[in-house]
């Protein structure tokens, strides 16, 4: 179960995790969360209380992963985002990667497409298309930078969609010009 930053509490974390579910929840990047114990993967272990309990008394353990966004689109830069799990294990290292799906979809919605751009097709045959259309371009964008990492020995998170795009879009442009 997926939560927001906002909607967090003790109870509903319980609540959520007494049937078993996994539960993964974004919390406000100011609340600082003391350690219990740091793991090989730089998330760290902790126990959470009910504000009430002073004394400690009840602890829910939690994985504490910590993350930071760079590049354009995030209004928050170098802040660091805070994730916390029923998912004790630090050998799930890629858990928190999980959310890096909302930058795929930020990256194709709000830069790729454009945040007022409705499909323009009128069938559901020509709206499969247009989407598979929009699909093929973030992927081919994706997989050049991908190469380009890989060539530059860089981590691929480290070059940024959007610049990629506007290089793309540049060169479409520059082509476009030529004569065949």
């Amino acid at each position: 179960m997926l939560v927001n930053r906002g909607f967090t509490g003790v109870e509903l974390w319980r609540a959520g995790s007494a049937g078993g579910a996994d539960l993964l929840w974004r919390i406000r990047s100011h609340q600082t969360l003391p350690a219990r114990e740091e793991l090989p993967d730089s998330s760290y272990l902790l126990e959470i209380v009910v504000a009430k309990d002073r004394k400690r008394a009840d602890p829910t353990p939690v994985r504490v992963v910590e993350y930071t966004l760079h590049g354009t689109g995030f209004p928050e830069q170098d802040v660091p985002y805070q994730l916390i799990t029923t998912n004790l294990d630090p050998e799930a290292a890629l858990y928190h990667e999980r959310w890096e799906i909302e930058t795929t979809l930020d990256e194709l919605k709000t830069h790729q497409r454009g945040p007022a751009q409705v499909l323009r097709s009128r069938s559901p045959d020509g709206v499969e298309q247009e989407v598979w259309g929009h699909l093929l371009v973030h992927y081919t964008i994706r997989s050049l930078m991908h190469d380009t990492a890989d060539a530059a020995q860089l981590d691929a998170d480290r070059i940024f969609f959007t610049r990629s795009l506007r290089l793309a879009r540049r060169q479409v442009t520059a082509q476009a010009a030529s004569s065949p």
